[in-house]
């Protein structure tokens, strides 16, 4: 059972006018900022990182003692090396750390581990290595808290360690010469949960500060703000600050690293959020560590050169596409291998999976099946297992792993995820127990599940201003989520597949509202009717702005007959006029009708044609060219309530598959020459008259043949580079199958009665 609680739940009777002032007079804004908890106290500052008092680094412990150690160091023209991670938090304060002592003229190397070989966190073998490059003091950052043994044995080899770290503090502190972590703060300091990054920041701004020089460390804020959205901290305090300047800044500060990663990623500086940064920047840095090293990112974002950065930048974003299909690849496997449709927990083993992608692909098992995951894959040695593990709300993974602690060599991690580690010769046992152990953790979660929201928003409300006034919340992420809207009783007139078969594309109504809305992973979704849950987005491409709903959820409720259905329009008839043109009769004409057309242009026609993508309200619907699938009619129907269908298009041949490439590689040729090779699935189904997941299948085909190189694939919009004069050598399987859909469809239409037809339709 779902309970539905929203944070208005408690009711705000009358608003204060200090809210009311800072919002342009919005009651939902305003309203927002009241049941979440923003204080008057902190409001203006919550708001505008202007009016925000940043934190003095001197609040964290120990800061002047590693100041004056780090100092030191640099005034006796020591080597200082700076000791990193892998990941964005890791590689963005690694880079920090090493530009701020730069600027110092200091002596400074850096080390980010090798994630297979050397592992996370300060490595026993590379510190022994450390003397013989005449390092005299290891800086870490966003690591070394748990890494007892290998700062003693630093020091032992005579060398010096300064920890910044972020993580929880274990239970015995190592014996570092100083450690600057947040961790050390009162519970509700504003800094206590910072990344790595972040602590990193302070310590940059105190030793800056005894040069007199502090303002200058606040040209590496984006990467602060960078590592914050990808390390999930909570946004409130002193990370909304980071992460709300360093989005303000991106623009000023002109870092050639970023701007690369920018440009490879489509995004325009000027329109960038914390969504950028989290779903297009932070895969492409996390993918260098994942699947070769996280050097290349570093160098990436120390690079003062554009043309250098633009280099890093595209090697990342190949790495990112790499580790995107293997995890593509993995996915399928993984799921090959469930014993059925609703496990209650999933723990899969298999010695060839990419251990730099596990992690990835358990929390996709764990979102789509809402059960506790561990994925596990061998190691070179042969001997020994790793993992990774990713729950749902309700069951501590951590204390799960406890629970099997005799069958593991290591494991660490929180509530939601973990890593751990053990022997081949004990994987048996260990699935066998730990899958148990989930099984019976997840079963014993309520079936009450608490969904909270921000308001009941009906779909008619819904516009472009509101995406833009939301915004002005905005940062949103951990701790400070998008705004979730709730609509009851909404009906699903119309469901289809774009890009993916997971994704769907929705025609919802609720009263008088038809409205489109993408539903991400929706694939399987069997709900006619029932609550919406919502998030307002925007779709920007080729500087144009659409609105777009999101799909969280859709909860069944009990479908209503249809005769209870607000005033559902239903088709009345449908009207053949297929082979006019053939029978030499005049072109079909009439009054308030849309005439759809994809393709080739009907020739001596002056009224306007639309296609799929813009259909509007009307009474006829008007087919001059047959649509690609059922869905895509259905569609159509449902968003222009037509009460009239006329077909009207000529008698239809099949196309082959290799006239399809044809067509679609004559268009990529001209949007390449003319358009700098932006163009997207939509386009080129509209153009070629055909589904959009032939056309990515397509774009695939052309790749595997090496005909065509893409930059960027995000939800559809595509920047494309062909390659001319090659051959086709293989078309894949599955696009000969979409291709004997879409025309088997079309003979279909060919001949289908009227009658049938719109019994067809309306029955379904």
């Amino acid at each position: 059972m779902i309970l539905m609680n929203h944070y208005l739940s408690n009711g705000v009777k009358e608003i204060p006018a200090q809210y009311l002032e800072v919002v342009g007079g919005s009651d939902i804004l305003a309203g927002m900022l009241i049941n979440r908890g923003v204080s008057v106290e902190e409001l203006e500052g919550f708001l505008d990182w202007q009016e925000y008092k940043p934190t003095n680094p001197e609040e964290l412990p120990n800061m002047a003692q590693a100041v004056e150690i780090i100092k030191n160091v640099i005034e006796k023209g020591h080597r200082i090396c700076v000791y990193g991670d892998y990941d964005v938090d890791g590689v963005t304060s690694t880079v920090l750390l090493v530009s701020v002592l730069r600027l110092l003229n200091a002596d400074v190397i850096y080390k980010v581990p090798d994630r297979f070989k050397e592992g996370y966190g300060l490595n026993e073998q590379v510190i022994k290595e450390m003397p013989n490059k005449n390092v005299k003091l290891i800086l870490t950052c966003d690591c070394g808290i748990s890494n007892d043994q290998e700062i003693s044995l630093a020091r032992e080899l005579g060398m010096e360690v300064v920890v910044t770290d972020h993580h929880h503090l274990p239970e015995e502190l190592p014996d570092a010469d100083a450690i600057v972590t947040p961790q050390m703060l009162p519970s509700d300091h504003r800094a206590k949960h910072v990344p790595g990054v972040g602590a990193a920041y302070f310590v940059a701004k105190a030793l800056m500060a005894t040069y007199g020089r502090e303002e200058e460390v606040e040209q590496f804020i984006d990467l602060v703000a960078l590592g914050a959205v990808a390390d999930v901290v909570p946004l409130r305090g002193e990370n909304r600050y980071f992460v709300q300047r360093g989005l303000a800044e991106i623009c000023q500060l002109q870092r050639p690293g970023i701007l690369a990663l920018l440009d490879v990623a489509n995004i325009v500086a000027e329109n960038i959020t914390e969504e950028d940064f989290g779903f297009k920047i932070a895969p492409c840095i996390n993918a260098a560590g994942r699947m070769e090293t996280a050097e290349y990112a570093v160098e990436l974002l120390l690079s003062t050169e554009m043309i250098t950065a633009q280099k890093w930048a595209s090697t990342l974003n190949e790495l990112n596409k790499q580790r995107k299909q293997r995890g593509k690849e993995m996915l399928q496997q993984a799921e090959s291998m469930l014993p059925n449709e609703n496990p209650g927990s999933i723990v899969l083993f298999h010695p060839q999976w990419h251990q730099g992608i596990i992690g990835i692909t358990a929390g996709r098992l764990c979102e789509k099946y809402n059960v506790p995951v561990i994925l596990m894959t061998l190691k070179e040695d042969g001997e020994t297992v790793v993992g990774s593990a990713r729950s749902v709300d309700g069951v501590h993974i951590l204390n799960q792993l406890k629970k099997c602690g005799q069958h593991l060599s290591g494991y660490g991690g929180h509530a939601g995820a973990a890593g751990l580690s053990l022997r081949r010769d004990k994987l048996t046992l260990f699935m066998k127990v730990c899958e148990r152990v989930l099984t019976d953790s997840a079963a014993s979660i309520s079936e009450d599940q608490s969904v909270q929201y921000d308001l009941q928003l009906p779909l008619g409300e819904v516009d472009i201003n509101l995406y833009h006034q939301l915004r002005y919340l905005a940062p949103f992420g951990e701790g400070w989520p998008k705004p979730l809207f709730y609509c009851s009783e909404v009906s699903v007139v119309s469901a289809r597949p774009t890009t993916s078969p997971e994704h769907l594309r929705l025609v919802l109504r609720h009263g008088q509202k038809t409205t489109l809305a993408m539903y991400f992973w929706g694939a399987g979704c069997e709900v006619y009717q029932g609550d919406l849950l919502y998030y307002i987005n925007i779709n920007r491409w080729n500087n144009k702005e659409e609105l777009q709903l999101l799909v969280d959820s859709l909860i069944a409720t009990p479908r209503r007959l249809s005769t209870e259905i607000e005033d559902q329009k239903k088709l009345q008839q449908v009207f053949d006029y297929r082979g006019w043109h053939e029978l030499g009769d005049n072109i079909p004409q009439f009054t308030n009708a849309l005439y759809y057309m994809e393709g080739f242009p009907l020739k001596s026609f002056d009224k306007q044609t639309s296609d799929r993508y813009s259909i509007t309200t009307v009474e006829n619907l008007v087919l001059f060219t047959c649509p690609p699938s059922s869905g895509v009619l259905r569609e159509m129907i449902a968003v222009s309530e037509a009460e009239n269908l006329v077909l009207a298009y000529s008698q239809i041949t099949s196309v082959s598959v290799e006239d399809c490439i044809k067509q679609v590689m004559t268009h990529l040729v001209h949007v390449y020459r003319n358009k700098g090779g932006k163009t997207s699935v939509y386009e080129m189904a509209r153009i070629t008259g055909q589904t959009e997941l032939l056309m990515m299948e397509i774009i695939r085909v052309l790749q595997k043949n090496n005909l065509l190189r893409v930059q960027t694939k995000e939800q559809g919009n595509l920047t494309v580079k062909p390659k001319q004069g090659g051959k086709i050598k293989k078309v894949s399987k599955a696009a000969k199958e979409l291709l004997n859909e879409s025309n088997a469809y079309r003979r279909y239409m060919n001949t289908v009665k009227p009658e049938v037809l719109l019994k067809n339709i309306v029955t379904s």
